[in-house]
């Protein structure tokens, strides 16, 4: 009965994210999601909004008590990471890569979706109680896409690449990263904001999920379902964000002893789709751009068949 019931849930929270995307697919086959509303959206998420959730959901969620015990939280998915992205490096490495498309398969394949995707993936599947496990993955994927990641695109594309200060201040410059650390920092302090700003962000927030579906939706339509081919590059990629990542995210959580919901949430965001920003930083420092859309594209569909089957096996 209950792996009847977990399945039931996992084909009901995907069936709503899936929903939500296909709406934004239809939006902008229809012509309402035009590039200045699609522009608009990214910016208001990223800048706006997505800071606001993350103060609003890291104030209600999350205690000092559960923020002292989570280094072992912070660790899984930061060696998941580390580790996916030395493997991508090397088999580009060997395939004798493009440094263009070797640093764009390195984020997609070590890096996840853990915000547009993942956020409300995780809330259909495990409701409000791991929002607390869903921001500190999300800093912990925040931080090294940003590191790492979109560093290496920018040294492999038309650009030089900055050094590790630079990135360093760039990162903490992310409105997104700023959020949480302002986040972090009430709880520190144990503080509150009025009630009236509260409201405000909880409005904020109720909104953020289906805005960032129906911008997917709206960039899965950009793409063009009918240019999508999967290749041996796209084929490796799907087995790093889909095998590889919750498997060692699994292994790693029994040896660091991470049990119950917050082992769910980890693995569940550690399979999420290719990372959303690989195709604007790409497209930003002259890497291989077509490669990242058809990664976000292929993934972000391959995961409403994926998660279901991975909900058994938690």
């Amino acid at each position: 009965m209950g792996t009847l019931t977990s399945l039931l849930n996992s084909f009901r929270a995907v069936g709503v994210v899936l929903i939500l995307t296909a709406c934004g697919y239809v939006f902008a086959s229809l012509g309402w999601i035009q590039p200045d509303a699609k522009r608009f959206l990214s910016r208001y998420l990223m800048r706006f909004a997505v800071p606001v959730m993350c103060v609003y959901s890291l104030r209600t969620n999350l205690t000092l008590e559960l923020l002292k015990s989570s280094p072992r939280l912070l660790l899984v998915p930061t060696v998941v990471s580390a580790v996916l992205y030395v493997l991508t490096l090397l088999i580009g490495r060997a395939m004798r890569l493009d440094p263009k498309q070797s640093s764009v398969f390195a984020v997609m394949g070590s890096v996840s979706n853990a915000m547009f995707i993942g956020y409300p993936m995780c809330i259909e599947l495990f409701g409000e109680a791991c929002v607390p496990y869903v921001m500190i993955y999300f800093f912990v994927n925040t931080a090294f896409s940003q590191l790492v990641g979109v560093n290496g695109i920018r040294r492999a594309g038309e650009q030089e690449g900055g050094s590790f200060k630079e990135a360093l201040l760039g990162f903490l410059k992310t409105p997104s990263v700023a959020g949480v650390l302002v986040g972090f920092l009430l709880i520190l302090l144990d503080w509150t904001p009025p009630q009236l700003v509260m409201s405000c962000m909880r409005y904020i927030n109720n909104a953020v999920t289906p805005l960032a579906l129906v911008m997917a939706g709206s960039i899965i339509y950009e793409i063009g379902l009918k240019k999508l081919r999967l290749d041996k590059l796209l084929c490796l990629t799907m087995i790093f964000r889909f095998l590889l990542a919750p498997a060692i995210s699994l292994a790693l959580c029994a040896v660091l002893g991470v049990t119950g919901l917050a082992r769910s949430v980890i693995v569940v965001q550690s399979a999420m789709p290719v990372l959303t920003q690989a195709v604007v930083a790409a497209a930003e420092y002259g890497a291989d751009e077509r490669l990242a859309a058809q990664g976000v594209a292929i993934s972000t569909l391959a995961s409403f068949v994926v998660i279901p089957v991975l909900m058994l096996l938690l």
